[in-house]
């Protein structure tokens, strides 16, 4: 028997899905558990408390519901509990996918400003000098080569683009599934063969500002950088002044730098310290990628595969590195 506490309370008819999924000897809790609970063994929550680790004797997995893993919890773990596997879902990798590749269509296809003016009745546009961008043989450079970066190389190879991408792994100027997989110190030399840039690495203290004004004036005028990632991990000065001066050609970006921290200022918060908004080469995007109709569906999908393997006492290749962060 295995015994999972799930934080969150579920939507409706969540615990007869998940259940149908599972094992039958894997029993689920949802909410919060007893006071007086120390029964399970796997914990599923994205910001645990101090307490609720401690609660169970008998706590063996915590399973992030999501990428990556908060700066607050990764700082708990390892200063409390530094032996504690840990492991992500990785249920919206295509949903962020797709929304890459939409934020690098409008861009590169001047939707934006083209659907603005003909919304006021402006047809001036269409009889400008055509900027849109043909992507078909582009050269693209994946930097992170996750769930996420995976789904978005193989939708790059299927529109017949040249794929590269940056891997923590160690393989450097392999070519695996057509992709060229490189390591992290060959990032300078791709930049300035790179048409299109995705993001799609986790924020760490190693890669926050990875992209910063050097790396930034390595692309060249025409290209676009589609960050689905986190903001932090492209300096947010550097790549204003790069759209704002044209050093780069375009931008689609899911991700910010600053959040509503309440529903109240859900209406009136600047996404950024610059004016992005008023960029005609910005496709803005309020960090909805991941995201679907499906999505709760995929993750508890996900999270009974996990389960399933963890009860077998098998080893899931989600497990997170928290000591790197990812």
């Amino acid at each position: 028997m295995m015994q999972v506490q799930i934080l969150h309370k579920p939507f409706p008819g969540a615990p007869a899905y998940l259940a149908e999924m599972l094992h039958k000897d894997i029993k689920v809790g949802w909410g919060e558990p007893e006071s007086d609970e120390r029964a399970f063994e796997v914990l599923v929550v994205g910001r645990p408390s101090r307490e609720l680790l401690h609660q169970s004797s008998s706590l063996q997995s915590l399973v992030i519901p999501f990428a990556g893993i908060p700066a607050e919890t990764r700082e708990l773990l390892l200063a409390d509990f530094p032996s504690l596997p840990v492991y992500n879902l990785h249920h919206n990798a295509i949903a962020t996918a797709e929304m890459a590749m939409a934020l690098l269509f409008s861009v590169a296809k001047n939707l934006i400003p083209a659907d603005r003016s003909l919304r006021n009745h402006d047809w001036r546009i269409r009889y400008a000098p055509n900027q849109n961008l043909i992507l078909r043989g582009s050269s693209v450079l994946v930097l992170g080569y996750g769930a996420v970066g995976k789904e978005i190389a193989n939708l790059c190879r299927a529109f017949d683009m040249e794929v590269h991408a940056v891997n923590r792994k160690g393989i450097s100027s392999s070519i695996v599934s057509g992709v060229h997989l490189h390591t992290l110190d060959a990032l300078d030399s791709l930049l300035s063969q790179t048409d299109i840039l995705f993001i799609a690495l986790p924020l760490t203290p190693q890669t926050e500002g990875l992209m910063d004004s050097d790396r930034l004036a390595k692309l060249h005028a025409q290209s676009l950088l589609i960050n689905v990632a986190r903001g932090a991990v492209v300096d947010e000065k550097a790549l204003y002044d790069a759209l704002n001066t044209r050093t780069i050609g375009g931008a689609g970006l899911d991700v910010w730098y600053s959040y509503p921290t309440d529903e109240a200022s859900r209406e009136h918060t600047p996404p950024a310290n610059f004016a992005f908004h008023e960029l005609e080469n910005v496709v803005m995007s309020p960090h909805r990628g991941g995201g679907s109709r499906q999505n709760e569906y995929l993750r508890l999908q996900h999270l009974a595969e996990l389960l399933n393997m963890l009860y077998a006492g098998e080893s899931p290749s989600s497990r997170v590195d928290v000591l790197e962060g990812y």
